[in-house]
């Protein structure tokens, strides 16, 4: 029996509405068509072949027997919340379909780089993995790319793939921290936490973060609970990574930098351990990973001043973690989409580390502002980056950083933080000429 015979075998109640037509939702609506099930693709957006609906309206859905809802769709609209219809996302056919081991991963942060990082390491022992989820490549189009030939699913989760998921399994799981983020899709932090633990739950293994006081919580719910940490038997210290007690890797012959990027080293060690690597062979695989793209990325270094693009920082967690590693005095640069994130949290933490100036670009800071003045945090409102660029550039010392880690979204200013980035490297490295 082929994937799509599967699919169908799965008897969702029809007629079926796929909410939201996203790279997902479009994978979705694809494979259930093929499957021969009686489904339409709607969206708040204007789009080709798709149903355009306001989910504002409580009756809009209420034709349908099964919502497939995207992870960029609210499930709080009206349209959802008032529904009959059983609600489910790509997870959950991808969860009652797949039969190869899985590890997932979720967090605020950290999620992409240690997946990859896991992808790498288990393609070097010969495996046939599938990285996919919120990563970029749909879970569905993974499952239905040869799956006799696949070994293993490697998948990143975000809270919002993990809401609706109620079948879904992992073999290894890693919850890597949960800080404040999208909190203008959660009514609470507990809600966007409950969805981070979902993922302990559902895992055979899960690591967990034992810094980190929610995911210390979720190891009530995991099967089996393994720990990394500052001080435990899986940790950091000095100049190596250590599991067991016993050093493994040296954290000199990685090519990434930072504390953080450390810690997701260490956490890829133990989850491809939980799936049957040797840490040793793991660490071998490690050493030739490059890092991900806008990630504590050197941009150019000129006149002894460092530009680093970490424009993937979107929330303050992000930020955070990449000013823990800094011992160099740092001109940091930040703002954008708040997501309704308390500042002063973020006005605390630079407080604490070595920024000596902070440059805000953005549309709106008044929040990022307030919190800062009430802290004493010295900062230059630039708005545009080429401002931002331009004032370091100026007044930036030998010695010195510039990190564009701006611990908020993006849209307001460019179409993701992946332009944010670019922005900045041309910026940077035009001036430098």
């Amino acid at each position: 029996m082929n994937m799509l015979e599967k699919l169908k075998e799965l008897s969702l109640a029809e007629p079926i509405a796929v909410v939201g037509m996203g790279a997902s939702g479009r994978s979705a609506l694809r494979f259930l068509q093929e499957a021969g099930y009686e489904v339409v693709g709607v969206d708040e957006r204007v789009q080709t072949n798709v149903t355009t609906i306001s989910l504002t309206d409580k009756k809009r859905l209420e034709q349908y027997a099964t919502l497939v809802v995207s992870p960029g769709v609210d499930r709080r609209k009206a349209a959802i919340r008032h529904s009959q219809a059983k609600v489910i996302n790509d997870i959950e056919l991808f969860a009652r379909l797949a039969e190869k081991p899985i590890a997932a991963v979720t967090g605020s942060n950290g999620k992409s780089t240690v997946v990859t990082m896991l992808a790498e390491v288990l393609q070097a022992q010969g495996l046939s993995v599938r990285l996919c989820g919120n990563i970029g490549r749909p879970v569905l189009e993974a499952l239905f790319d040869a799956p006799e030939e696949t070994d293993v699913y490697v998948l990143e989760l975000s809270s919002y793939q993990l809401e609706i998921c109620p079948s879904f399994h992992a073999d290894v799981g890693a919850v890597l921290n949960v800080s404040p983020d999208h909190l203008d899709r959660y009514d609470s932090y507990q809600d966007y936490v409950a969805a981070k633990a979902h993922l302990a739950a559902a895992s055979d293994v899960c690591i967990l973060n034992g810094d980190d006081v929610a995911c210390v919580e979720m190891a009530a719910l995991a099967k089996q609970a393994i720990f990394y940490s500052m001080n435990g038997a899986n940790r950091v210290e000095g100049e190596h990574i250590f599991i067991s007690d016993s050093p493994v890797l040296s954290t000199a012959a990685l090519s990434v930098h930072g504390m953080h990027n450390f810690f997701n080293a260490l956490t890829t060690l133990l989850m491809a351990q939980a799936l049957g690597v040797i840490p040793e062979k793991a660490a071998k695989a490690l050493m030739l990973f490059r890092g991900l793209p806008h990630r504590m990325r050197l941009v150019s270094e000129e006149n002894g001043v460092k530009w680093l693009d970490d424009s993937k920082a979107t929330n303050i967690g992000a930020t955070a973690a990449a000013l823990s590693g800094i011992t160099a005095p740092t001109w940091l640069i930040v703002g954008g989409v708040g997501k309704n994130q308390d500042f002063s949290e973020l006005a605390k933490i630079i407080l604490q580390s070595c920024v000596k100036r902070v440059l805000m670009i953005g549309v709106d800071n008044r929040d990022m502002q307030a919190a800062f003045d009430a802290e004493g945090v010295v900062y230059t409102v630039c708005g545009e980056m080429n401002h931002a660029v331009s004032l370091a550039r100026k007044e930036a010392l030998s010695g010195d950083w510039v990190l564009l880690s701006p611990a908020t979204a993006s849209f307001d200013q460019f179409n993701g933080y992946a332009e944010r980035g670019e922005c900045f490297a041309y910026e940077v490295t035009s001036s430098c000429r």
